[in-house]
This record gives C-alpha cells, structure tokens and sequence, in this order.
C-alpha cells in the first residue's frame, strides 16, 4: 500500500498543483482540507515542523515519512 496525504487548502495553488501532479502520476491521495480551522492548521505545521502548505505525507504499509511540499513533491516523482 502506498498513499500520499496531502494537507491543503483548497484555493492554494500549490495544493492545487500538487493533488494534479499525483492524479496525472496516477498516484493514490487523499486531500485533507484545513480551511476552515486555523488551530488544526497551526497544529498540523507544528506536527510536521513544516511552516506552508501543502504539506504532503507518503504513507506505506511501513511508515509514515514528511515529503514535503509541492517543489519536494516535484522533485520526488
């Protein structure tokens, strides 16, 4: 099993890019909208130390492991 969550907001455009880079990749995501709670958000960045979203997640039968961004997204595909 191998899926990616991305934590966005749903009028970013890097969310945006990032859930078309894995839907043209034909890669498995699950979209996780944050837009309408500032403290899930802020919890979320804190969560993953990272300060922008998207913040996207690959999740493996194994392990959860941070990729990042969209440009850490870009240059993992």
């Amino acid at each position: 099993m191998e899926i990616y969550l991305v934590y966005g907001i749903s009028d970013c455009p890097a969310c945006l890019h990032a859930q078309g880079m894995l839907m043209d990749s034909n890669i498995e995501y699950v979209f996780i909208n944050t837009d309408f709670s500032a403290t899930y958000r802020t919890a979320i960045k804190d969560e993953f130390e990272w300060k922008s979203f998207p913040i996207i997640v690959k999740v493996t039968t194994e392990e959860e492991e941070l990729v990042g961004g969209y440009d850490e997204l870009c240059c993992m595909l």
